[in-house]
């Protein structure tokens, strides 16, 4: 992409071209260089909309989560992003599950923006361009973005690494919870989400869960906030928004989350730089 031709970009997606934005979006994603593309455009935008990250197990619900997140924070009048990545496709290397389909009430929407994209295989369910796809559409006119992960079960902390508000959802049943628990969660997460709150042994694993997090000996575990929910709850899922939104508020204060989003692509640049030099040898 040309220089003027990028700069034109970034006027458009200031002026809150979604066409702009979805044609930028698909350049970096096909781009075999999309880091400098990236890094030029995050550096002349001053703004960066908090990225909430959505990770959990399979089957735990989080789309489902979102959809009614979305329908909350519209009631409000806040503009949402969303970036769902699905699994890819062992024969296409494109998404598998779709996962807008499951937020199809909010497709008409002008200020809902969803794009699904494959995880390229990545084992914690993004990749790296998956990662610039999300700063590229922190510097839109959102509100919030949402990130769902795959959720494939292992490495589940790769969203935290760029999410300003981290939240781990988990379907009633002690595996999960134990499994969860392994994997030293209550060091990256900000929010545990026990779903499908309807099902009656959820009640169980909410209490397991805290009882966990309470004698957790992890650094930052009494800021650990852990809620039970459904996605038909309003009341419960507005409580956990106005948590969200308390907590970003704080952040973005502090001037945290374009920090956490450089200092990312930074680690994917060292990244790059490490292979090619190995790649010389």
């Amino acid at each position: 992409m040309k220089s003027m031709e990028l700069q034109q970009t970034i006027e458009d997606l200031k002026a809150g071209d979604r066409l702009a934005l979805s044609k930028f979006l698909t350049h970096v994603e096909t781009s075999d260089n999309p880091m400098e593309l990236v890094l030029k455009l995050y550096n002349k935008v001053d703004r960066a909309t908090p990225i909430i990250g959505v990770t959990g197990f399979p089957g735990a619900g989080k789309s489902s989560l979102i959809n009614s997140f979305i329908s909350i924070l519209r009631s409000k009048e806040k503009k949402i992003g969303v970036i769902a990545v699905d699994p890819s496709s062992l024969i296409s290397g494109g998404s598998l599950l779709g996962d807008r389909t499951r937020m199809e009430q909010h497709s008409l929407d002008d200020n809902v923006f969803i794009r699904s994209l494959s995880s390229d295989g990545a084992l914690g369910g993004i990749s790296h361009k998956s990662f610039l796809l999300s700063l590229v559409m922190s510097t839109f006119d959102f509100d919030f973005i949402f990130v769902e992960t795959v959720g494939i079960g292992q490495s589940e902390s790769d969203i935290t690494k760029l999410a300003d508000f981290s939240i781990l959802t988990l379907a009633p049943g002690l595996g999960d919870s134990i499994q969860a628990m392994k994997g030293g969660v209550l060091e990256i997460v900000d929010l545990i989400l026990v779903n499908k709150s309807d099902k009656p042994e959820s009640s169980q694993t909410f209490h397991q869960l805290k009882s966990i997090i309470d004698t957790a000996q992890a650094t930052d575990a009494e800021n650990i906030k852990i809620m039970i929910t459904n996605e038909k709850d309003r009341k419960e899922n507005t409580k956990i928004i106005t948590h969200i939104e308390n907590f970003v508020e704080k952040r973005l204060k502090l001037g945290k989350n374009k920090e956490s989003h450089l200092w990312f692509v930074r680690q994917i640049l060292y990244e790059k730089i490490e292979k090619s030099l190995a790649d010389q040898k």
